[in-house]
């Protein structure tokens, strides 16, 4: 283990009702409109259906504050398992280490959890895949889910500011030509 491991963790286990932005809840509930979803169509949906995901938290942690809630739906990201990406650039380790570098905007590389009896392999945030749940549901899922791990700070601060940045992106219509 190197001295920087030690002195920065990047999880810790939590129990219990309170939510934290870096929460992370393994096989949670997600509902997505069918994919052939129109106006037209909008009558005839009955319902949505649901899967289960691993996802983290992205919301603000003040804002999930209990008693003080500042929200009523929780902001959620999928989490990928490395053994999960079979497919694609991801699936190789350029495309890991492409990710790991912030290259590929769309996706956010966690580190593996080495807290026994939580040990996870590395993980891939993708911020393409951004579902809500209400905060009382999360809540109760989390209470559910003992323990489960948390994202533990500067790295839950790093995956706030990847976030942002593949909002963040402008395209321009006319780029400035190349100096020659």
């Amino acid at each position: 283990m190197h001295a920087l491991e030690t002195t920065y963790p990047w999880y810790c286990l939590v129990s219990g009702t309170e939510l934290e932005q870096g929460d992370i809840l393994e096989d949670c509930p997600v509902f997505s409109p069918p994919a052939n979803l129109t106006l037209n169509s909008l009558e005839a949906v009955t319902d949505f259906a649901w899967e289960q995901q691993d996802v983290i938290i992205m919301s603000q942690s003040c804002d999930l504050v209990e008693g003080r809630e500042k929200i009523e739906e929780v902001l959620l990201c999928a989490v990928w398992k490395r053994s999960e990406l079979t497919k694609g650039h991801l699936s190789t380790d350029k495309g890991m280490e492409d990710a790991r570098r912030g290259q590929l905007p769309a996706y956010h590389v966690l580190n593996e959890c080495k807290l026994a009896q939580m040990e996870k392999e590395f993980r891939v945030v993708d911020f393409r895949y951004i579902f809500t749940l209400p905060l009382d549901f999360c809540r109760e899922f989390a209470g559910k889910s003992q323990p489960r791990i948390r994202l533990l700070p500067p790295y839950r601060e790093h995956l706030s500011q990847a976030f942002a940045r593949f909002f963040m992106r402008v395209g321009l219509p006319t780029d400035i030509p190349q100096f020659r």
